[in-house]
């Protein structure tokens, strides 16, 4: 059997379902078809384009989609790093391998590398792309449409690879065999690479969709992700604060402060798309809270990871003394610390902040997010206490919460999970237009200031970081030097974006990972007074320990592909 027929093969192999019917009305079933017969049907072609959309659901984010366990061991990547703590505390080895820097290159070392299941996705791109000009039936927008949703799957996947390895080997074209010996691109070229499929992919996109094709690709998905990259490849960790031993690789030959300037540009042109009406694409959704649940008139979401009706979110991660939850995500002090008062102060600044009532006046994103003893939730009352129902000690290897705070962030509290349940939708939010505000916000003050002293004087900085402040219910900012501006904006991504597989790689990126992620993470213990009934909160305890060793800012490339491709360069200290 030659080489193309095999391919169709390898790709059908997973629409054998969805095909199924339409098959057995063929004398040559689909998936033995070569691609010339295959890519010539326009209800085929559709087929391959949909199949492109299962990367999207392999390892690109996920709702308690890393720990290899059963569903109530499995973890928010997030915990992983400052902000949460699996519970119970240190019983998962694939947690443990990212908190305690012992992943590595051997078979199975990486539960998070996806090295040779995103080159098989990235191999689907190629194949519609190679073959869908057989195909003489589709309109002329339905094909531009097509070819640009098959090369922005591809962009997505290499930024997926770009972001954990740095430079890795582009696969532009159908591989039909011969030498695999396929040597790294450096850390520019792919950058440049991907850029250019989401440019070209953003010329062949609609803005929008009928409502019966929800979710897929856009121009707005394609020049986020755009605007996504840049922000990324201008960080310090690339440019003027690499790690030892690197080469351009993993980062630029040299900084240049203009990288910045390109991608506060590229953010810019996402927040000013017009749809033909003239009204702006994307918006922020008016509630915080309900954006994760909410389809209609949701006009937030850039990428997202479709799901159907279901109440798993809350299952893992409502307060484990509720019947049918597990409590599987506990926050730390340091994430709660990050909340500011609705004064605008952080508690450490605000006089008027009582440690032992830690959720008042806080902001709205603060209720959206955490759940705190004493919080109301489905029919009852959370219970963090020590001996409370929600409650789980650190050395216990029960579920229940080990810090004081469990996760509310993600979890519908219209939703049912014992009795009558009653199900939501849980799209995984890939990217909002909350980060291209503060994209922006980050780019432009990196760039149109010099000294950290200066004043920033682009209102444009303090408009979009308003208005994200204002949906969380805290006063707006001016008046701020460059490095203060800094710091406000890295916590309004770090507080925006919890628990949505942003962190990690914003604190690599800012070279701040070896730091933060490589310190103990803390919690709070509360004392219920039997007498009163009153609650005392302890000062920080330490939960658990984190190590994060400067070799971790890249993957470790596996061994098995090493093996395979020869001229494959290691990552430094690997």
């Amino acid at each position: 059997m030659n080489m193309k027929k095999q391919i169709i093969i390898i790709l059908f192999a997973g629409l054998a379902l969805l095909s199924s019917c339409y098959d057995a009305m063929n004398e040559v079933p689909l998936e033995r078809m070569p691609p010339e017969i295959a890519f010539k049907d326009s209800i085929k072609v559709e087929m391959f384009v949909n199949e492109l959309y299962v990367g999207l659901n392999t390892g690109l984010g996920g709702y308690n989609r890393f720990g290899g366990g059963s569903a109530n061991q499995n973890s928010f990547f997030d915990c992983v790093t400052d902000l949460g703590v699996l519970s119970p505390v240190s019983t998962n080895t694939e947690v443990n391998s990212f908190t305690r820097a012992t992943f590595h290159s051997g078979s199975g070392g990486n539960k998070d590398a996806r090295w040779a299941e995103t080159y098989q996705l990235i191999r689907k791109t190629n194949i519609v792309l190679a073959y869908i000009h057989y195909c003489e039936t589709l309109s002329e927008a339905r094909m531009a449409q097509y070819i640009g949703e098959a090369k922005l799957h591809k962009a997505i996947l290499h930024y997926e690879m770009l972001k954990r390895y740095g430079g890795i080997s582009i696969m532009d074209e159908l591989f039909e065999g011969g030498d695999i010996n396929i040597p790294r691109n450096t850390f520019d070229e792919c950058v440049e690479y991907i850029v250019r499929l989401c440019d070209e992919a953003a010329a062949g996109l609609p803005l929008r969709y009928p409502d019966n094709d929800y979710g897929r690709l856009t121009k707005g998905s394609a020049l986020g992700l755009k605007a996504r990259v840049l922000l990324y490849a201008a960080s310090p960790l690339f440019n003027e604060s690499p790690i030892a031993n690197t080469t351009e690789l993993q980062r630029y030959a040299s900084p240049d402060r203009t990288r910045w300037e390109r991608a506060a540009n590229a953010a810019y042109d996402v927040i000013n798309l017009r749809l033909p009406d003239g009204t702006l694409a994307y918006e922020l959704y008016p509630s915080y809270e309900r954006l994760f649940f909410t389809r209609e008139g949701n006009r937030e979401l850039l990428i997202m990871r479709m799901q159907g009706l279901t109440n798993n979110v809350e299952k893992r991660n409502g307060p484990a003394g509720f019947p049918g939850a597990t409590g599987n995500t506990s926050l730390t002090q340091e994430f709660i610390d990050m909340f500011e008062l609705k004064s605008g102060k952080l508690s450490k600044d605000d006089p008027a902040y009582d440690p032992q009532k830690p959720w008042e006046n806080r902001c709205e994103r603060f209720k959206a997010s955490v759940l705190y003893n004493g919080s109301s939730w489905w029919d009852g009352e959370v219970e963090t206490y020590v001996g409370g129902k929600d409650y789980t000690a650190l050395n216990s290897t029960a579920k229940g919460c080990v810090t004081g705070y469990t996760l509310r962030k993600h979890l519908d509290p219209e939703v049912r999970i014992s009795g009558v349940e009653k199900n939501t939708y849980h799209d995984w939010p890939i990217l909002r237009f909350a980060e291209i505000l503060l994209s922006y916000a980050e780019a432009a003050n990196e760039y149109y200031t010099t000294s950290d002293d200066e004043m920033v004087d682009d209102e444009l900085i303090y408009t979009y970081v308003n208005l994200i402040r204002s949906r969380a219910g805290l006063p707006p900012v001016e008046n701020k030097t460059k490095g203060e501006m800094r710091t406000i904006i890295h916590r309004e991504r770090t507080v925006e974006l919890a628990f949505e597989e942003i962190r990690y790689f914003d604190l690599r990126r800012w070279r701040e990972a070896e730091t933060i992620l490589n310190r103990p993470v803390h919690g709070v213990q509360i004392i219920k007074d039997e007498s009163t009934g009153e609650f005392v909160y302890s000062n920080p305890i330490e939960v658990e320990d984190r190590i994060f060793p400067e070799r971790c800012y890249y993957y470790p490339i596996p061994q098995s592909e090493m093996n395979k491709n020869m001229v494959l360069t290691q990552n430094p200290g690997w």
